[in-house]
């Protein structure tokens, strides 16, 4: 198999859970990426093309996703970071680049702040649309019941066997193999709890981040905010674009960059700013 093909595989927890992964690429430098709520590894499959075959890129299925192991236990930001953890120490390389999506961003900053601990090094963080704890929008009652609503309908859809066709209508802007990945990923019902799960847990967890902030800002950072209002609404998405430059701000090599085409999925609309500002962290 070519350097240019993904390539799957699966890593072992501390409690003998498996992981499935997704790369592409080698090399000694690592791109770990964590998918938000609700998406699998294969999510990631437009910004792995996008990016040179000398870079190994990683991305994987948290627990109860596609092939990845169901774990007990609340899945709340500590264990979502214990997983990445899992990754990140399974994977051999020089340098790191953490890459979060969405709600997959509160948990690389933990797993960030936790190896800076250890005194092992983080080349960089991109951050991509993340869920941050600097925007009040994630307190409100309004995004809560959001959250929990998303949670109670997941496991009904996946029942009637409604969830795949609606999925579906995510991957099309996914290149193949990866869409056929991400499909067998987030359709099942064991997907669905998963989620429900982990949609439980946001408010606190973003609040827990309030209460102790990781300490990772000599770590250099990107925050990419995308910039098309969506379902958010124009005043909510200018609410998150303010927070996401106050994040960067945040970090003493901290850059934000807007994403003018895109709204929330600016993995699937614009892969090739994403990977662009990983190669910069890494050059």
């Amino acid at each position: 198999m070519s350097d240019t093909s993904p390539r799957g595989g699966t890593l072992r927890t501390g409690d003998g859970r498996g992981l499935r992964t997704i790369e592409h690429g080698s090399g000694p430098d690592l791109v770990v990426c964590e998918a938000g709520l609700g998406a699998a590894g294969a999510s990631w499959g437009a910004v792995f093309d996008q990016l040179g075959t000398e870079l190994r890129a990683v991305a994987y299925d948290r627990a109860g996703y596609g092939r990845s192991d169901p774990a007990p236990g609340p899945r709340d930001l500590a264990r979502l970071a214990e997983d990445l953890l899992t990754v990140i120490d399974g994977t051999p390389h020089e340098r790191l680049v953490l890459v979060g999506h969405s709600w997959g961003g509160p948990v690389v900053r933990l797993a960030a702040a936790t190896l800076h601990a250890r005194g092992h090094a983080v080349a960089g963080l991109v951050l991509v649309d993340a869920s941050d704890e600097l925007a009040d929008m994630y307190f409100t009652r309004t995004v809560q019941v959001m959250n929990r609503a998303q949670g109670v309908l997941l496991p009904v859809l996946a029942r009637a066997g409604l969830l795949a066709p609606l999925q579906r209508r995510v991957t099309p802007q996914l290149p193949e193999p990866y869409a056929g990945e991400f499909l067998a990923a987030v359709s099942t019902i064991e997907y669905a709890r998963t989620v429900r799960a982990e949609s439980a847990h946001i408010a606190r967890g973003l609040r827990a981040l309030q209460l102790d902030p990781p300490q990772i800002a000599d770590v250099p950072a990107t925050v990419l905010s995308g910039r098309l209002a969506g379902g958010l609404g124009r005043r909510r998405r200018d609410e998150l674009t303010a927070a996401h430059r106050l994040r960067a701000a945040r970090h003493e090599q901290g850059r934000f960059v807007a994403a003018e085409r895109s709204g929330h999925v600016i993995v699937a609309s614009e892969p090739e700013l994403v990977a662009q500002e990983i190669c910069r962290l890494l050059s």
